[in-house]
């Protein structure tokens, strides 16, 4: 089967390594579909590298349901380190402005504050909570970790802990201390 020329059903009732070794010629909205639905986590992770996402390897994980602004190729992008758990429903927003809006976008306000285009960086060992959202050009440090349904509107600090709308530091990994297993 052509991937290339397939319906999304089709899409889906291909094998694994089908997907995988087709994912460049698949539609850009059936990519989309998998980078963020797809049970498989190598599939979706493929799937979020074809249309933007930059991993420094393989060794990060991002859970279904994750989406980006543009979610497409372009010229800003999420970038992943290495060792990332990212959990369900999370949102990155790389690309923000009023779309359709005429006189909004005029003000000052409108255009100096919330029109941002830029990329989201989330640094190694990084964890990121279910349904947080993260606003262009934050950065998520070292070991940082952003609570579930946290708006990130600034950098979370290395080894930072981030909770609430929008994002407050609220601890310290590091506050209590290594264990001893690693674990």
């Amino acid at each position: 089967m052509d991937a290339g020329s397939c319906s999304l059903g089709e899409t889906l009732l291909l094998a694994r390594d089908e997907l995988l070794a087709g994912m460049a010629s698949l539609p850009q909205a059936h990519r989309i579909f998998l980078a963020s639905h797809y049970p498989d986590a190598h599939v979706r992770r493929e799937a979020l590298r074809s249309i933007g996402v930059v991993f420094a390897d393989d060794s990060s994980f991002v859970n279904e349901g994750f989406h980006l602004t543009p979610n497409k190729p372009s010229d800003v992008h999420v970038r992943i380190g290495r060792n990332v758990s990212i959990a369900p429903n999370v949102t990155c927003i790389c690309d923000s402005c009023a779309n359709n809006g005429v006189e909004i976008n005029g003000y000052r306000y409108v255009a100096e504050r919330l029109t941002r285009r830029a990329d989201i960086i989330i640094s190694d060992e990084a964890w990121v909570g279910t349904g947080a959202v993260l606003l262009s050009g934050v950065t998520v440090g070292r070991c940082a970790v952003v609570g579930a349904g946290c708006v990130l509107t600034r950098d979370a600090d290395d080894y930072g802990i981030y909770a609430g709308v929008p994002g407050k530091k609220v601890g310290d990994v590091r506050q209590w201390g290594e264990v001893a297993d690693g674990r």
